[in-house]
């Protein structure tokens, strides 16, 4: 089991349990992220959720973790579209709103990306995020992410067309 953690501020990173059923659907289901989300989720029950839960262990080039603040999960990130033979994947994080703000979100990215240099062998790691989501290109852009460009109304939310912001890390850019 991969288990990643910064012992000093009790944060972890661990994989995705059964138990984890209710935080993910907690997530899933909380309007004030799902505006600021890439896609368009659907509200789910218990049922939907641990559907979904067995579903993604056939997941390949895909690592998905449950972050916890003093043994209390508070959100999820994930490291997808892993490409091993060019050493690039993508990132993304969300964290209950209650939880933003005290750092959590930065400590975890940071841990994450240590991760995928060191461990998985990547080289870089890259984003895609709202463009009016500021709160989470500000997150990235502290942990060191470069902004590279914008994907012109590339997603549908609430039936208005948006822009993406791409953003990249390389490996010898982590602070």
């Amino acid at each position: 089991m991969i288990v990643i953690e910064d012992n000093n501020l009790e944060i972890r990173l661990r994989p995705l349990v059964i138990s984890d059923a209710s935080i993910l659907m907690e997530l899933n289901n909380n309007e004030e992220i799902a505006k600021c989300v890439v896609g368009n989720p659907r509200k789910v029950n218990m049922d939907e959720q641990l559907r979904w839960m067995t579903r993604i262990k056939q997941e390949k080039n895909t690592l998905r973790f449950i972050i916890t603040y003093q043994n209390k999960s508070v959100g999820t990130l994930i490291i997808s579209n892993i490409d091993k033979a060019n050493k690039v994947g993508n990132i993304n994080i969300k964290l209950l709103p209650q939880e933003q703000g005290k750092g959590l979100g930065t400590i975890s990215l940071k841990l994450a990306c240590q991760y995928a240099f060191e461990k998985i062998d990547l080289y870089c790691l890259t984003a895609h995020i709202l463009s009016d989501n500021e709160a989470s290109q500000k997150l990235f852009k502290k942990v060191g992410f470069s902004r590279e460009g914008i994907l012109r109304s590339r997603v549908i939310k609430d039936g208005i067309r948006k822009d993406l912001i791409s953003y990249s890390l390389i490996k010898n850019e982590l602070d």
